[in-house]
C-alpha cells in the first residue's frame, strides 16, 4: 500500500459559515493549537520524581491575510464581538484550503469561532501596493477534516 505524504500547497484560503463563503484570503499566517506543560512532582521511599504533564489547552487561533476588499462581512462579524454580542459573534465555520486549480486540499472546522483581531495594514497615498487586511480567529476547538 502506497501512502502519499506530499507537502500541501494552497493558492487560496476561505472561511465558510453556514455554506456561505464570507471571505477569501491569499495568506495563512498560521494555525496554532497549544497545551501548556505543567510540573508534576511525586515521591516514593527511594526518590523524588519530576515530570512535565499536559495541562490546560489554550484556545486555537488562525491568522489569515488578504488584500482589503469592499466586502463588509468580516467587519460586521468583528463588530458583533466589539459590541459584546457574544451569542451572535461565536460561529462555527470551515477554513478551506484550495489548490491552484480550485480543488480543496485541506479543511479545518472551527467550533464557536470569533474574530479577536482585525487589522488593516499601513498604506501611503498614491502607492501602488495592495492594502492588506489581517484577521485573527479564536475558537473553542479546531478539527482537521477531509477536504
Amino acid at each position: 500500500m502506497s501512502v502519499n505524504h506530499d507537502a500541501l500547497t494552497a493558492a487560496r484560503f476561505s472561511i465558510t459559515i453556514d455554506g456561505y463563503e464570507i471571505a477569501s484570503f491569499s495568506e495563512l499566517s498560521g494555525i496554532t493549537t497549544e497545551v501548556e506543560a505543567v510540573d508534576y512532582l511525586s515521591s516514593n521511599d527511594k526518590e523524588v520524581i519530576f515530570k512535565k504533564l499536559p495541562g490546560k489547552a489554550k484556545p486555537p487561533t488562525v491568522v489569515l491575510k488578504r488584500g482589503k476588499s469592499s466586502g463588509l462581512e468580516l467587519w460586521a462579524w468583528h463588530q458583533s464581538v466589539l459590541s459584546g454580542e457574544i451569542n451572535v459573534a461565536r460561529k462555527s465555520c470551515s477554513l478551506v484550503m484550495y489548490s491552484f486549480d480550485g480543488t480543496p486540499v485541506a479543511r479545518y472546522y472551527l467550533f464557536s469561532a470569533w474574530p479577536a483581531k482585525l487589522e488593516v495594514g499601513a498604506l501611503k497615498a498614491g502607492a501602488s501596493e495592495v492594502l492588506m487586511e489581517t484577521v485573527t480567529l479564536v475558537c473553542e476547538r479546531l478539527q482537521r477534516v477531509a477536504p
